[in-house]
């Protein structure tokens, strides 16, 4: 008996001590999402074109190859959170593949590994599959304020320039490491913020290749957020107010400087400043928000010389509720582009999680037949837009519509320097270039199959315009084709 109870006591024990350390409570969400797209006329023209890299003429043609694109891509993310105590929960975002998800059927853009004709049905699992820590930081609850250190995302406005990517499918987001406290007295809140701005493999292109502790490589950011959240009102208004600053090495901002000493970018320092006000009567919702870039921005053209940035973002939306099944929108913007015929640059990008339509601005179609960055990094730059947009809700269907009409700000003039805004170059003009981007229409829907699943689909047509006709050749103008094409992605959010 005795032995019985010895080990029985033993086992209680036991139980007890793995119910106590595993008592802190972890609570998952996260998405998984798989799409697949079938795009037409990728290329913007059925002229034959060929590319040579080195050879910056500012032709809008894209390298030709098979111009229509066919592909499926995945997203996956898990964000626990973990209560440690009463002041303190650890969260975080974990993600696989290239940032959020890749292409279906290739974990790596390497993934190349074979056997020859004897592997055709023989699959192995890949095992470059990345394994990112996009987030974790602990979020402490102080009297005075609401405190978070570690590596975080952070959101601003309409997301033009910080976005934290909490859409499902969104693939990237603004990523922080460093320290941020909100604090909050009625409805003013002070958000100062200090961080470093981390770099894929910094230092990789040094003589000694390696991450020094000097800081000779950072980029760091400081600065703060205030804002009037007035909730019985209905009224947000806020400022954005951020200094960045980046060491000459730093990899994160690349140099077209092909000159000595060593391609490097040079020290730049960037003030950016960004209202944003948001208001709703009853029905109808209006937003604003505006972004002011300026500073010293390194050798950004191919003369070693330093350039100073002085660029602009404008954008404004109306949203009104016809009726609890209907409502319509509105979206203007204006987001500055380089003129290239001075030393200053002047282009703002924005966020490429900021999508205006399903096609327009939304991929990088270089990267499609030549490779280079991904395809979805892609920003809306050296444009006026405007987007008229409508939604009709029936039970778990949502139907939407909306037409867009864009041009440049700033086209390539005969005889004058000019600058690519897609493939980041400045360049000598023989021809005048149009302004049109065309215009396009969007058709979708999404469907809500149970309460953690969306099956959406949409169809897309751009007519390209003239814009992407420029070739700087005075042997003529290329012909233009119409981009369109549609998808279908299923979503699980959990």
């Amino acid at each position: 008996m005795n032995n019985k109870f010895r080990l029985a006591s033993i086992g209680l024990f036991s139980a007890l001590s793995i119910n106590s350390a595993m008592a802190l409570p972890i609570d998952w969400t996260g998405v998984f999402g798989a799409d697949t797209h079938l795009l037409s006329n990728t290329c913007r023209t059925n002229d034959a074109v060929t590319k040579v890299p080195a050879a910056k003429t500012g032709t809008q043609g894209l390298a030709n190859g098979d111009c229509d694109a066919n592909f499926q891509t995945y997203t996956f993310r898990l964000n626990p959170s973990i209560i440690i105590n009463d002041g303190v929960t650890l969260k975080g975002e974990i993600s696989t593949g290239h940032i959020r998800g890749n292409f279906a059927g290739s974990d790596s853009a390497n993934n190349q590994d074979g056997s020859g004709n004897n592997s055709y049905f023989f699959t192995t699992p890949a095992q470059r599959s990345a394994l990112n820590m996009n987030q974790m930081y602990m979020e402490m609850y102080a009297d005075t304020a609401l405190i978070k250190i570690g590596r975080l995302s952070r959101h601003f406005g309409m997301g033009m320039i910080f976005d934290n990517g909490s859409d499902p499918w969104d693939r990237f987001l603004t990523m922080y490491d460093g320290i941020e406290a909100e604090m909050k007295i009625g409805n003013f809140s002070v958000t100062p913020h200090f961080a470093k701005i981390s770099s894929y493999d910094n230092g990789s292109v040094t003589t000694a290749g390696a991450r020094e502790a000097s800081g000779a490589l950072d980029v760091r950011e400081v600065g703060l957020v205030a804002k009037y959240d007035n909730k019985n009102k209905d009224l947000v208004a806020s400022v954005l107010y951020a200094k960045r600053s980046s060491e000459r090495r730093n990899s994160l901002y690349n140099a077209e400087t092909t000159t000595a000493p060593s391609f490097e970018r040079g020290k730049t320092e960037v003030t950016i400043i960004e209202p944003y006000v948001s208001k709703r009567w009853s029905k109808l919702k209006v937003s604003a928000e505006a972004s002011l870039q300026s500073g010293d921005y390194g050798k950004v053209y191919a003369n070693n010389i330093d350039s100073k940035i002085s660029a602009q973002a404008f954008m404004g939306e109306a949203k009104y509720d016809l009726n609890p099944k209907w409502d319509i929108g509105f979206l203007a913007g204006q987001v500055s582009g380089d003129d290239g015929s001075t030393d200053r640059f002047e282009a703002t990008y924005l966020h490429p999680n900021f999508h205006i339509a399903d096609l327009m601005f939304r991929y990088n179609y270089a990267g499609i037949n030549e490779g280079g960055r991904s395809i979805f990094d892609s920003s809306i730059t050296n444009t006026r837009f405007y987007k008229l947009y409508a939604n009709y809700k029936s039970d778990n269907w949502t139907w939407k519509g909306a037409f867009i009409m864009a041009n440049a700000l700033e086209t390539a003039k005969a005889g004058k320097d000019s600058y690519h805004h897609e493939e980041n170059y400045r360049f000598t003009s023989t021809q005048n270039q149009d302004d049109s981007f065309g215009y396009e229409v969007d058709f979708g829907f999404d469907y809500r199959w149970n309460p953690n699943v969306i099956i959406s689909a949409y169809y897309s047509y751009w007519k390209v315009g003239d814009y992407y006709s420029f070739s700087n050749d005075p042997a003529g103008k290329l012909s233009l084709a119409n981009v369109y094409g549609g998808g279908l992605k299923a979503t699980l959010e959990f």
